[in-house]
């Protein structure tokens, strides 16, 4: 369990947490998520995910492809093509327009090994509230508020047949995840080794360091720099036509190290995140409901949220720890080989 989280830090701290097959705009719920039902079939354990409905390809395996080495769906035609280039140059131009972002979130946590069955589906085994807080041109804070874990309640004695029941409790001893980019460095709080990791980014324009946080398919990253590391399409199940859903394979071992697909859900006009769903390497999932109508867009950040950006304090009794990145991390010609 610990090296699946492990893994899931790893996802947002490197090159991308992206975006979900999976809708929130105007309260609508994500559709490919169990519903809170008290009554369970108990634990997920020796089940396997099976892909979310919008998912017409499901995820490659590394190494497996179609024709030239391209995974199969995403050998995209002239149309096809020219419908990408035309969504992620909307997407940049929009997205180049904001200075200031702070949006609540909420983030569900599939675990194939350990996570409940709710009506022959797999269900969230966390639901988790956060903040991300972002400050152009490459300063942003993430951090997990309160955590919510699915507790299942025995039958009681008298009726040892009856059908479990659960729900999702909160973990008030629990401190989520949390990291800061001051536009130097990324900083990362292990609460479990009482640690503050700081990973120095490497010396770039300005913006451009982004690149390398959790933050590329949101705000700002240039179309060319994401296709030359993910393969994408436009997803072809979306039959929303106010939203436009984007699908991306990571083409370099050094991604697909961490996740094997991302997946993103813009709203057509804004060009604003609605979710975001990474797919971790074993098949689980985090899904991110970003709240738009809660957010705070190109408004003035006040005091607090300022010090969100600031090089972070080390907690009396924890360590700063300084791991060095490769100066050549997330150029192009330091991708790691192709897969």
């Amino acid at each position: 369990m610990r090296i699946l989280l492990r893994r899931a830090k790893s996802v947002l701290l490197n090159l991308l947490a992206v975006l979900a097959v999976v809708v929130v705009a105007d309260g609508q719920q994500p559709y490919s998520a169990a519903q809170p039902y008290p009554e369970t079939s108990g634990n997920a354990q020796g089940h396997v995910q099976q892909p979310a409905p919008s998912q017409a390809i499901p995820p490659q395996q590394p190494g497996v492809g179609g024709p030239g080495g391209v995974p199969v769906g995403y050998q995209l035609n002239a149309l096809q093509q020219a419908a990408l280039d035309q969504a992620l140059d909307a997407w940049q131009v929009e997205s180049n327009k904001v200075i200031t972002f702070s949006c609540p979130f909420e983030r569900w946590e599939y675990v194939a090994a350990f996570g409940p069955m709710i009506n022959n589906q797999l269900a969230p085994l966390n639901k988790c509230d956060g903040q991300l807080t972002y400050s152009k041109p490459d300063k942003g804070s993430f951090q997990i508020t309160k955590i919510t874990t699915y507790k299942e309640s025995p039958p009681p004695a008298d009726q040892p047949q009856a059908p479990r029941r659960g729900d999702w409790l909160e973990q008030t001893e629990s401190i989520g995840e949390h990291w800061v980019c001051d536009g130097k460095s990324v900083y990362e709080f292990r609460t479990n080794e009482k640690q503050v990791i700081e990973r120095p980014l490497p010396p770039r324009a300005p913006g451009e360091n982004v690149l390398d946080g959790p933050l590329p398919f949101l705000f700002g990253a240039k179309p060319e720099e994401l296709k030359s590391r993910y393969w994408m399409r436009i997803d072809p199940s979306n039959a929303n036509p106010n939203q436009v859903w984007i699908n991306a394979l990571p083409k370099h071992q050094q991604q697909a190290a961490d996740l094997r697909q991302v997946d993103v859900i813009l709203d057509r006009v804004r060009q604003l995140p609605l979710a975001m769903q990474v797919t971790l390497p074993n098949g689980d999932r985090h899904t991110y409901m970003f709240r738009i109508d809660q957010a705070k867009i190109n408004g003035a950040l006040d005091r607090l949220q300022q010090t969100l950006f600031e090089r972070p304090r080390t907690p009396f009794g924890w360590k700063h720890v300084v791991e060095n990145t490769p100066v050549a991390q997330g150029q192009p010609n330091a991708q790691g080989q192709p897969r």
